[in-house]
């Protein structure tokens, strides 16, 4: 049995999704966050933490909004695993999960777990997307 696990944005390949003033608000917090001297870890973290379906959404807008691109602006400003925790976050779940699988299959060997993770269970539409 398999489920449908990214929003439906990705599946209808709609890149463009109605942002309501909640995601415009996200994107404020995003900003702020990152403003200045230092990052502000616990309000990024607070901001960036919502449910798939906002997380896509403040990914698709952040750029068109703000003038900048989130992943690159969080890279920017976060470092170690907590950085590439955040840039996971900062993009699309189908290219979040492609990245994975790259990491997962570059160089000699394969990591398998990582792999078995992202695929197993998956739905038809959900693999299309990936």
């Amino acid at each position: 049995m398999s489920i449908d696990l990214y929003p439906e944005i990705v599946l209808s390949g709609d890149r463009t999704p109605d942002i309501g003033p909640e995601i415009e608000e996200l994107c404020d917090e995003i900003k702020k966050a990152c403003k200045g001297f230092g990052t502000d870890e616990r309000r990024l973290i607070k901001a960036m933490s919502k449910d798939q379906d906002t997380r896509t959404k403040i990914a698709l807008h952040y750029e068109s909004y703000k003038g900048k691109n989130l992943e690159k602006l969080v890279d920017k400003e976060c470092s170690g695993d907590f950085g590439r925790a955040m840039e996971l976050l900062a993009v699309t779940p189908d290219v979040a999960e492609a990245r994975l699988v790259r990491k997962a299959t570059k160089g000699v060997g394969t990591t398998e777990k990582l792999l078995y993770t992202i695929i197993c269970g998956r739905s038809n539409a959900d693999i299309d997307a990936l």
